[in-house]
């Protein structure tokens, strides 16, 4: 039902609420800065030291100490390489609201920055990445211009910056680069009704446009008149987005309910049939640190058009309804943020619902099936374990091959899918072997340590597979003409392609498929849709590559290449340029150099630079303002593809650029910023004696300084223990003015040298 007022429980979020809460932030930010006037040197050492990637809390939660942390770990989870960054300031969450579809049309993770600076997190995160190019959502006393300074020292060659006057003018700024004909109106003030279209919006490149609840904005208005909207989703009830508002809005629908859960049912129930629920994201809007987390989620959730399903702290009864209805077999719940902000006992809830879908369960080894005539089950299948044979029967609903696979093997034979297949398991040479296969869509998602095999034989056919990891696609002994007609790769960096193969399109960037060809079958793809940056290597044949992106590279013979307007590429030996197997081609500098970090070395990576009468790979310590020519183990041709670079100091950054004479590729490469790492401390340990903390370790050798940390909350926030001076001759340290009842995690933190970076952790107490 409307809600012809301010929602009933409150749960707006009102400008004022947030200036309390910032202030109280900024008060808690004097107290920090004060302590860190005092231990001035431990903070420059954190700034110089490298971070870890953020890992995985658990397999249902992407998560980080903080919101920059949180962003990085969605960041890994659904990028491998992007070109593009959207990045956007850590307190400005009205500049967030409408990044979404941004982020979704570049193929982009949404990032947070400070004002000033940029997190150690984010900027490691950007270097792995690779990206160049960055999108800044705000203008400058959102995001300074040292900030932009400082994304040059790091690989990012140009910067886009999109803002306005207020929130309502930058939200028409971004709507003017996606230049869509639906858009979503949603209150300015009520951000958990941004945070319920956001998702949908990305996915579908739908425009997000703010008003206030009464008053809509004349840039607004300007917008929707120029641009000739066709359709406007109000999302909200009339208390937040104002009746005078709808009546001004092109061809209005309004979804709403009595409070921001219901007004998120309101959304996705409307959009269920645009959403695929193999993935479900909970998202939180009950504080800004849950919204935070919830607006780095949104480009991940559009990558497979995915659900954003609002939660709370306690179960709320119709975000609990919507995915008991629209849960599957294959349904996987993930968590944006941290326990603080969705509770595993609130997990744990919606994954018991799961266990409410009528299917059955294949989990011991053997033969299910018929010999000889088909049988039917009504529902759907879950295979949870290796050694198994499905033969002669239809599943009426969807097929699930679990991580209770592992690496075994499961042979499905005559088999007929109604609904959709998942693999999650199956990483053997043998994998899933299919015989007679039918199945509308095919789903990989295998946790990113493995990789899926799936043979098809016979007469199979998979209309629509969609990859979301790495796998093997293999059609060798497929009687049928095409056995993977369509293929979607969205994820994942190596994909291995045997056979036929109909039309291959491929949305991520960085991702690098490989033809393989025997003596008896040639692989081939009849149309490649290369809409990202990627690489196609091994021996096939491509019938036609449509090429929509820069940084695509292809080995293998293809008939015909159509470069886009603006795009050049490498194919079968050569360089097009727009139109139709156009070689007519200016000079192209490397723009793919890129590199991984060793102890005292680093190797970089790049494409060839054919025809290159020198090639000479320099280095800098200072930014660029200053070059010189790095040692490499072996001299550079037109031919080479990679550097080994020696002689690098761990914990000084590096940046490195190739300097190309003759050929097609002369010039300045692009540049890639690079901080080499050793081998950390591990053999840390230590004691209590008489109320001290008593340690022992290996020398930190030519280390130019050592010091060692304590944490009271296991390891979340540290400071420097009392200890007395520590340098790459100690081996052993003990630790004063210990509290005592407490307990303390304790670490070394090692600047330079071969051992470089953080020890292992050691926790002693209570004392």
């Amino acid at each position: 039902m409307e809600n012809n007022n301010l929602y009933s429980d409150n749960s707006i979020l009102y400008e004022g609420d947030l200036a309390v809460k910032y202030l109280e932030y900024l008060h808690l930010r004097k107290k920090v800065l004060s302590t860190f006037l005092i231990i001035g040197f431990f903070v420059l050492m954190l700034i110089i030291l490298p971070s870890p990637n953020i890992a995985r809390a658990d397999e249902n939660r992407l998560a980080g100490t903080d919101r920059y942390q949180t962003a990085v770990a969605i960041s890994q989870e659904g990028w491998k390489k992007s070109d593009y960054v959207v990045l956007v300031e850590g307190d400005a969450l009205a500049d967030a609201l409408c990044t979404g579809p941004l982020a979704k049309k570049y193929d982009a993770p949404i990032l947070f920055t400070e004002k000033n600076t940029i997190n150690r997190y984010t900027q490691n995160e950007i270097q792995r990445l690779g990206a160049t190019k960055a999108i800044l959502v705000g203008g400058y006393e959102a995001i300074s211009a040292n900030v932009e300074q400082t994304l040059k020292t790091i690989g990012i060659k140009t910067t886009d910056r999109i803002y306005g006057s207020d929130r309502y003018v930058t939200s028409v700024e971004i709507a003017k680069r996606l230049g869509t004909k639906e858009v979503a109106l949603v209150s300015g003030v009520n951000f958990a009704d941004a945070l319920s279209i956001s998702a949908v919006a990305a996915a579908k490149g739908y425009s997000i446009l703010l008003t206030p609840a009464d008053n809509l904005p004349e840039v607004v208005k300007m917008h929707l008149s120029n641009y000739k909207i066709t359709r406007t989703y109000i999302i909200g009830g009339t208390g937040v987005v104002g009746k005078n508002i709808e009546n001004q809005a092109p061809s209005p629908l309004r979804l709403a309910g009595n409070d921001r859960y219901a007004t998120n049912r309101a959304v996705l129930d409307e959009f269920s049939k645009d959403l695929d629920f193999n993935i479900i994201y909970l998202a939180s809007a009950e504080n800004k640190a849950g919204l935070t987390n919830s607006l780095a989620g949104i480009a991940l959730a559009a990558q497979t058009s995915s659900p954003l399903v609002l939660c709370g702290k306690v179960p709320i009864g119709p975000s609990q309804d919507f995915i008991l209805k629209k849960m599957t077999v294959s349904s996987h719940l993930l968590t944006l943020g941290g326990e603080e902000t969705i509770p595993s006992s609130v997990l744990n809830g919606y994954t018991q619902s799961q266990n409410q879908v009528l299917r059955s369960i294949f989990n011991q080894k053997g033969t299910y099936g018929p010999p000889l005539d088909k049988t039917t089950i009504s529902g759907s299948l879950a295979i949870e374990a290796s050694d198994i044979t499905v033969r002669n029967t239809v599943i009426e609903g969807d097929l699930l091959l679990g991580e209770g696979i592992g690496n075994g093997t499961v042979t499905l034979e005559n088999v007929t899918v109604k609904g959709r297949t998942t693999i999650r398991g199956g990483g053997s040479v043998d994998g899933i072997r299919c015989d007679t296969f039918m199945s509308k869509t095919l789903v990989i998602d295998v946790p990113s340590e493995k990789e899926a095999v799936i043979h098809l034989k016979g007469k199979s056919q998979v209309q629509n597979t969609i990859v979301l990891s790495n796998c093997t696609l293999d059609g060798y002994e497929n009687t049928s003409s095409v056995g993977f007609s369509i293929v979607n790769m969205i994820r994942g960096d190596q994909v291995t392609l045997k056979g036929d193969f109909g039309t291959v399109n491929v949305a991520c960037d960085g991702i690098t498929a490989k033809l393989e060809t025997t003596t008896q079958k040639t692989t081939t793809i009849k149309t490649l849709n290369a809409n990202a940056t990627q690489t196609i290597s091994g021996t096939g044949t491509i019938s036609t590559a449509n090429i929509n992106s820069n940084e695509v590279v292809i080995y293998v013979t293809t008939t015909t290449a159509n470069v886009a307007k603006g795009y050049v590429a490498y194919v079968s030996g050569q360089w097009l340029s727009e139109g139709k197997n156009n070689t007519s081609i200016a000079n192209i500098p490397i723009y793919d150099l890129s590199g991984v970090t060793g102890n005292g070395d680093a190797t970089l990576y790049f494409s060839p630079p054919g025809g290159a009468t020198q090639i000479s790979l320099k280095q800098s310590i200072d930014g660029g303002a200053t070059w010189q020519t790095s040692s490499t183990t072996s001299v550079l041709s037109s031919s080479s593809t990679s550097a080994v670079v020696t002689g690098l100091i761990n914990g000084q950054t590096y940046l490195f650029k190739l300097i190309v004479t003759g050929g097609n590729r002369a010039g300045d490469s692009n540049t890639f910023s690079l901080v080499p790492t050793g081998v950390p401390i591990s053999d840390f340990s230590g004691t209590i004696v008489s109320g001290l903390a008593c340690f022992t370790f290996s020398a930190a050798a030519n280390a130019s300084s050592v010091v060692l940390q304590q944490s009271t909350d296991g390891g979340t926030a540290w400071v420097n223990s009392n200890t007395t001076w520590l340098d790459k001759n100690s081996t052993s340290a003990t630790v004063t003015g210990l509290a005592s009842g407490q307990t303390y995690t304790f670490r070394l933190v090692v600047n330079g040298g071969p051992h470089h970076g953080y020890s292992n952790t050691y926790t002693l107490g209570p004392f």
